[in-house]
């Protein structure tokens, strides 16, 4: 018996691993969209089933394992409707071991379970180990009384509940171990990557991101035969803002900018600090006039836009703007951008709150 649950600890710790890895984008929560909770509650029936399958025989019609496991596991994290789509696979596949008295009572186990648990997470007001601990020892209490149902010798019934709460225990603490250890890995890990990919200032992308999406564009327009663009965008007289104000509020004027250009753009559109003062701007599937259209409803914005120092003292900048696009033909990456930032010094030439424009590359 001990053996037999020690490889339903390793199946349960091991597929749980690789569940959460897998999933690791996509993370389970009690807010996490309807069919993230759905895909969740059914790799969890899997996991109850496999368990199933490496089962202790306790008598000609009772198996034993840690199925109940998987389903307190996506209640935990996502609440009521996960555990009771892995409740209801796990039963189904109880059914398909076997049909009998054994099997009935596991199926009104499984979802007093799965409610139970739903009921205890959303409603009982303890955290994390003290919650998985009140989940652990719930699902015990509806196990052992399932096992005095259809266990008809009483000293059997505690022999029996004895080894699978001892079991429980270990596979669930160590199962919540392994999934903190990976979520917690995974957040890291975003973090980092996030850290490495934007600016720290603005949040916007910084100057390494920038190249791969600039690229990345150039040779989807030219594959699919499409027009796209670059903005090129500098603040004016920022140099003034910072001796007349300080730092810290040039700073927040970036942040502002940064936030109103990101308002001001499509999803999917790229906005970048390339460093200092000057933002880009990467417009796929945009045209030449679009692009200084666009060039415009920033330049305007900008200009009407009050920004608000540290001090809650309000200024306005002017920004100018360079443009160019690309419509066919041969991929240049530094011709465009440099036609970019030939128009961009046009603008400052002829004035600054300006936009210019170069034409199509």
């Amino acid at each position: 018996m001990i053996s037999d649950l020690i490889v339903n600890i390793a199946v349960l710790t091991s597929f749980t691993f690789f569940w959460h890895q897998a999933l690791k984008n996509n993370r389970l929560t009690l807010n996490s969209r309807t069919k993230i909770k759905i895909l969740d509650g059914i790799i969890g029936g899997v996991l109850g089933i496999i368990l199933m399958h490496y089962s202790i025989q306790v008598n000609e019609i009772t198996i034993l394992d840690l199925r109940h496991i998987p389903v307190i596991l996506v209640a935990y994290f996502g609440g009521f409707l996960p555990a009771i789509v892995s409740a209801a696979i796990i039963s189904i596949g109880r059914f398909f071991i076997d049909v009998n008295f054994s099997s009935v009572v596991s199926l009104f186990m499984m979802f007093t379970m799965a409610i139970g648990a739903g009921i205890i997470v959303r409603y009982v007001k303890v955290k994390g180990i003290k919650k998985w601990t009140l989940l652990l020892l719930y699902s015990q209490f509806v196990f052992t009384l399932a096992l005095y149902i259809v266990v008809d010798a009483f000293s059997q019934v505690l022999n029996i509940a004895f080894f699978h709460i001892v079991s429980s225990l270990i596979g669930g603490f160590l199962t919540l171990y392994f999934v903190n250890y990976i979520r917690r890995y995974t957040e890291l890990y975003n973090q980092y990557k996030d850290r490495s990919q934007r600016d720290p200032l603005t949040g916007l992308f910084n100057v390494r991101s920038f190249d791969y999406y600039y690229n990345l564009m150039l040779e989807k327009a030219q594959s699919a035969k499409e027009d796209c663009a670059v903005c090129i965008i500098d603040i004016d007289y920022f140099k003034k803002v910072n001796d007349k104000y300080g730092h810290p509020a040039g700073d927040e004027v970036l942040k502002q900018l940064a936030l109103l250009l990101k308002k001001l753009m499509r999803d999917g559109d790229i906005v970048a600090r390339n460093g200092g003062e000057e933002f880009s701007v990467l417009l796929d599937r945009c045209n030449l006039q679009q692009a200084e259209e666009v060039a415009c409803r920033i330049r305007i914005a900008v200009e009407r836009h009050s920004f608000i120092l540290p001090s809650k003292e309000k200024i306005n900048i002017t920004v100018s703007i360079g443009v160019a696009s690309y419509n066919g033909g041969e991929v240049d990456p530094v011709r465009l951008y440099q036609d970019a930032d030939d128009a961009l010094y046009k603008a400052k030439h002829e004035g600054r709150n300006n936009v210019c424009v170069k034409g199509d590359s």
